[in-house]
């Protein structure tokens, strides 16, 4: 057969299909199945209907880890693209030994999200943590500043040590972008007599839109589910205020051992990060 021939094409894609449909296809149908069914370990497997959403938009700690559950993607999303938007702008600027200073940047991607949670814990101890100390010693608190028991405190550590990881990713989209742009819309800018705050607004940052957004959606997604850093830097503590959805979707499956209520609550985190993706890749897509 000849490459351009259609049925070649179809041939070739059906060990792709069947890949797809083993890891992507079939637990979704299994998770959407599990959840309209009373899936315990006491109980007979039995067809409920939609008891289990009742009981989840019933009950006070879904709506208390959904609240949280944005509140920490939201930080992490925010201060991720600030500082990965931070260090591109600097990163573009330098010429000399430019491959050092990149490479560099990308360091923190490489370390695991638990791992990252584990540093993060260790520099914000107010015992033994390097954070503390450093503000002690430039007079800015008279005490260790006690981050894991006040519950404002220990959502901005974990915002922060889910963004220490995440930057770099982001980095990456925005100096794409910003290397994109012709340097002579710059000097144009110049001879109009635009300063830097100008040329960012007008020139940089609509020309880097679409960049941006992939990475935004992308990181967001990854932050809304994400359990690894509130894991091991807090469990959900103190007093819930890190309690996420993943926490709530794992008290239902390994402490209720509920298989069919943490197989909705799964479902529900699904169909919210495909809303929120949708707008963006909305956007993504939008023609100015």
């Amino acid at each position: 057969m000849r490459i351009s021939n259609n049925k070649y094409g179809l041939l070739l894609s059906i060990p792709g299909f069947v890949i797809i449909l083993a890891l992507v296809i079939f637990p979704l149908a299994t998770l959407f199945m599990a959840s309209f069914l009373r899936y315990t370990a006491i109980y007979p497997i039995t067809f409920t209907g939609f008891r289990n959403y009742r009981y989840i938009f019933g009950d006070r700690l879904f709506w208390l880890s959904l609240k949280k559950t944005v509140i920490y993607a939201g930080g992490a999303t925010g201060l991720t693209f600030c500082g990965g938007l931070i260090i591109a702008l600097l990163l573009s600027r330098i010429t000399k030994g430019s491959g050092i200073f990149r490479s560099l940047t990308m360091f923190s991607w490489a370390v695991p999200l638990v791992i990252s949670g584990f540093i993060w814990r260790w520099i914000f101890n107010p015992n033994v943590g390097v954070f503390s100390d450093l503000l002690m010693k430039l007079r800015l608190v008279s005490e260790p500043l006690p981050i894991f028991s006040n519950p404002n405190l220990a959502m901005l550590a974990c915002v922060v040590a889910d963004s220490w990881v995440r930057i770099p990713f982001m980095t990456i989209f925005a100096l794409a972008g910003i290397e994109s742009i012709p340097l002579e819309l710059y000097d144009a800018a110049k001879v109009d007599g635009a300063d830097c705050i100008a040329s960012f607004r007008h020139i940089t940052l609509p020309l880097i839109r679409h960049m941006v957004l992939i990475g935004l959606l992308i990181t967001s997604m990854i932050s809304f589910r994400t359990i690894d850093v509130i894991f091991a830097m807090t469990g959900g503590g103190p007093a819930r205020s890190t309690y996420v959805m993943s926490l709530y979707i794992i008290e239902q499956l390994w402490l209720r051992v509920d298989y069919g209520t943490g197989s909705a609550a799964g479902v529900i985190m699904l169909f919210l990060i495909s809303s929120f993706a949708s707008f963006y890749v909305y956007l993504i897509l939008k023609k100015d």
